[in-house]
Protein backbone atom coordinates (compact mmCIF):
# COMPACT_ATOMS: atom_id res chain seq x y z
CA UNK A 1 0.00 0.00 0.00
CA UNK A 2 2.77 2.85 0.92
CA UNK A 3 4.13 1.78 -2.82
CA UNK A 4 1.01 2.89 -4.40
CA UNK A 5 1.21 6.23 -2.25
CA UNK A 6 4.38 7.07 -3.23
CA UNK A 7 3.37 6.54 -6.39
CA UNK A 8 0.54 8.58 -6.28
CA UNK A 9 -0.37 12.63 -6.39
CA UNK A 10 -4.16 12.22 -4.92
CA UNK A 11 -4.99 9.56 -2.38
CA UNK A 12 -8.50 9.07 -1.14
CA UNK A 13 -8.76 6.99 1.91
CA UNK A 14 -11.72 5.55 3.89
CA UNK A 15 -11.06 2.38 6.00
CA UNK A 16 -12.60 0.68 9.06
CA UNK A 17 -9.08 1.03 10.40
CA UNK A 18 -9.60 2.69 14.28
CA UNK A 19 -6.23 3.80 13.94
CA UNK A 20 -4.06 6.41 11.26
CA UNK A 21 -2.53 4.23 8.75
CA UNK A 22 -0.91 7.35 7.21
CA UNK A 23 1.73 9.04 9.51
CA UNK A 24 4.90 10.99 8.98
CA UNK A 25 7.14 8.27 9.62
CA UNK A 26 5.72 5.80 7.21
CA UNK A 27 5.42 8.55 4.27
CA UNK A 28 8.70 9.97 4.81
CA UNK A 29 10.00 6.69 3.53
CA UNK A 30 7.31 6.14 0.30
CA UNK A 31 7.03 9.58 -0.81
CA UNK A 32 10.03 11.50 -2.22
CA UNK A 33 11.36 15.09 -1.37
CA UNK A 34 10.51 16.29 -4.63
CA UNK A 35 7.29 14.96 -4.78
CA UNK A 36 3.46 16.63 -3.23
CA UNK A 37 0.66 14.20 -2.38
CA UNK A 38 -2.56 15.47 -1.28
CA UNK A 39 -4.35 12.48 1.07
CA UNK A 40 -8.11 13.29 1.02
CA UNK A 41 -9.12 11.29 4.75
CA UNK A 42 -13.26 10.85 4.23
CA UNK A 43 -13.13 8.28 6.91
CA UNK A 44 -14.28 8.46 10.73
CA UNK A 45 -12.11 7.13 12.96
CA UNK A 46 -9.57 8.96 11.12
CA UNK A 47 -6.72 7.03 8.68
CA UNK A 48 -4.12 9.97 8.35
CA UNK A 49 -2.75 11.27 11.50
CA UNK A 50 -2.47 14.99 11.98
CA UNK A 51 1.01 15.09 12.46
CA UNK A 52 1.50 14.75 8.97
CA UNK A 53 0.01 18.23 8.74
CA UNK A 54 3.49 19.66 9.04
CA UNK A 55 5.20 17.70 6.27
CA UNK A 56 5.89 20.22 3.08
CA UNK A 57 5.20 17.77 0.36
CA UNK A 58 1.91 16.03 1.83
CA UNK A 59 -1.24 18.29 1.80
CA UNK A 60 -3.62 16.47 4.22
CA UNK A 61 -7.59 16.75 3.96
CA UNK A 62 -10.06 15.35 6.80
CA UNK A 63 -14.17 15.16 7.28
CA UNK A 64 -13.62 18.44 9.05
CA UNK A 65 -11.97 20.56 6.48
CA UNK A 66 -14.64 19.33 3.79
CA UNK A 67 -17.28 20.47 6.08
CA UNK A 68 -15.65 23.92 6.29
CA UNK A 69 -15.74 23.95 2.74
CA UNK A 70 -19.21 23.08 2.56
CA UNK A 71 -20.60 25.37 5.23
CA UNK A 72 -18.65 27.77 2.78
CA UNK A 73 -20.60 26.83 0.23
CA UNK A 74 -23.85 26.93 2.16
CA UNK A 75 -23.05 30.32 3.17
CA UNK A 76 -22.09 31.57 -0.19
CA UNK A 77 -25.43 29.92 -1.65
CA UNK A 78 -27.49 31.36 0.55
CA UNK A 79 -26.21 35.40 0.28
CA UNK A 80 -26.44 34.70 -3.76
CA UNK A 81 -30.05 33.18 -3.32
CA UNK A 82 -30.76 36.27 -1.37
CA UNK A 83 -29.15 38.47 -3.72
CA UNK A 84 -31.41 36.49 -6.27
CA UNK A 85 -34.45 37.20 -4.40
CA UNK A 86 -33.68 40.78 -4.69
CA UNK A 87 -33.77 40.81 -8.06
CA UNK A 88 -36.53 38.63 -8.42
CA UNK A 89 -38.61 41.17 -5.97
CA UNK A 90 -37.37 44.23 -8.37
CA UNK A 91 -38.57 42.29 -11.42
CA UNK A 92 -42.17 41.24 -9.82
CA UNK A 93 -42.75 45.02 -9.40
CA UNK A 94 -41.17 45.98 -12.50
CA UNK A 95 -43.85 43.44 -13.84
CA UNK A 96 -46.97 44.78 -11.62
CA UNK A 97 -45.91 47.96 -12.91
CA UNK A 98 -46.47 47.09 -16.38
CA UNK A 99 -49.35 44.95 -15.90
CA UNK A 100 -51.14 47.88 -14.12
CA UNK A 101 -50.30 49.73 -17.14
CA UNK A 102 -52.28 47.53 -19.43
CA UNK A 103 -55.65 49.17 -18.36
CA UNK A 104 -54.99 52.05 -20.33
CA UNK A 105 -54.97 49.66 -23.51
CA UNK A 106 -58.28 49.76 -23.94
CA UNK A 107 -58.84 53.44 -23.29
CA UNK A 108 -56.10 54.39 -25.77
CA UNK A 109 -57.04 52.29 -28.49
CA UNK A 110 -60.34 53.31 -28.10
CA UNK A 111 -59.37 57.25 -28.42
CA UNK A 112 -56.91 56.05 -31.34
CA UNK A 113 -59.66 54.51 -33.08
CA UNK A 114 -62.53 57.55 -32.65
CA UNK A 115 -59.57 60.25 -33.98
CA UNK A 116 -58.61 57.89 -36.75
CA UNK A 117 -62.69 57.87 -38.09
CA UNK A 118 -62.15 61.57 -37.41
CA UNK A 119 -58.80 61.86 -39.93
CA UNK A 120 -60.74 59.43 -42.22
CA UNK A 121 -63.58 61.63 -42.92
CA UNK A 122 -61.96 64.81 -43.01
CA UNK A 123 -59.53 63.17 -45.65
CA UNK A 124 -62.68 61.68 -47.49
CA UNK A 125 -64.41 65.55 -47.39
CA UNK A 126 -61.21 67.24 -48.44
CA UNK A 127 -60.39 64.62 -50.95
CA UNK A 128 -63.83 64.58 -52.64
CA UNK A 129 -63.34 68.52 -53.07
CA UNK A 130 -60.23 68.51 -54.79
CA UNK A 131 -62.42 66.42 -57.40
CA UNK A 132 -60.95 63.05 -59.14
CA UNK A 133 -58.55 64.85 -61.25
CA UNK A 134 -56.22 64.95 -57.86
CA UNK A 135 -53.46 62.79 -58.99
CA UNK A 136 -53.31 59.06 -56.70
CA UNK A 137 -49.96 59.95 -55.48
CA UNK A 138 -50.96 63.03 -53.53
CA UNK A 139 -53.56 61.17 -51.84
CA UNK A 140 -51.39 59.48 -50.11
CA UNK A 141 -49.05 61.99 -49.40
CA UNK A 142 -51.99 63.72 -48.35
CA UNK A 143 -52.64 60.12 -46.08
CA UNK A 144 -49.24 60.12 -44.77
CA UNK A 145 -49.55 63.60 -43.90
CA UNK A 146 -52.88 63.34 -41.59
CA UNK A 147 -51.92 59.78 -40.39
CA UNK A 148 -48.42 62.06 -39.20
CA UNK A 149 -50.33 64.47 -37.48
CA UNK A 150 -52.84 62.28 -35.57
CA UNK A 151 -49.69 60.60 -34.47
CA UNK A 152 -47.85 63.04 -33.21
CA UNK A 153 -51.29 64.38 -31.46
CA UNK A 154 -51.82 61.26 -29.31
CA UNK A 155 -48.50 59.82 -28.68
CA UNK A 156 -47.07 62.14 -26.12
CA UNK A 157 -50.50 61.68 -23.94
CA UNK A 158 -50.68 58.37 -24.70
CA UNK A 159 -46.89 57.57 -23.16
CA UNK A 160 -47.82 59.88 -19.85
CA UNK A 161 -50.32 57.81 -19.43
CA UNK A 162 -48.96 54.49 -19.37
CA UNK A 163 -46.39 56.54 -17.67
CA UNK A 164 -48.40 57.40 -14.51
CA UNK A 165 -47.51 54.79 -11.47
CA UNK A 166 -50.30 56.21 -9.30
CA UNK A 167 -52.99 53.53 -9.64
CA UNK A 168 -55.80 56.36 -8.70
CA UNK A 169 -54.10 59.16 -10.75
CA UNK A 170 -54.39 57.14 -13.78
CA UNK A 171 -58.32 56.01 -13.18
CA UNK A 172 -58.81 59.54 -13.47
CA UNK A 173 -57.19 60.73 -16.33
CA UNK A 174 -58.32 57.15 -17.64
CA UNK A 175 -62.28 58.48 -16.57
CA UNK A 176 -61.07 62.09 -17.84
CA UNK A 177 -60.54 60.94 -21.24
CA UNK A 178 -63.59 59.09 -21.32
CA UNK A 179 -65.62 61.77 -20.80
CA UNK A 180 -63.93 64.07 -22.94
CA UNK A 181 -63.55 62.34 -25.73
CA UNK A 182 -66.83 60.45 -25.54
CA UNK A 183 -65.34 56.95 -25.40
CA UNK A 184 -67.04 53.98 -25.25
CA UNK A 185 -64.27 51.00 -23.90
CA UNK A 186 -64.40 47.76 -24.10
CA UNK A 187 -62.85 46.36 -20.55
CA UNK A 188 -60.29 43.60 -21.42
CA UNK A 189 -58.10 43.33 -18.50
CA UNK A 190 -59.21 43.08 -14.85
Amino acid sequence: MLTLVGQSDIVFTSTGATEPILNQANLNTCVGASQSVMLVDISVPRNVDSDVQGMNNIFAYNVDDLKAVVAQNQASRRKMAQEAEGLLEEEVEAFELWWRSLETVPTISSLRNKVEDIREQELEKALSRLGSEFAEKHQEVIEALTRGIVNKILHEPMVQLRAQQDIEARKQCLQSLKMLFDLEIEEQFT
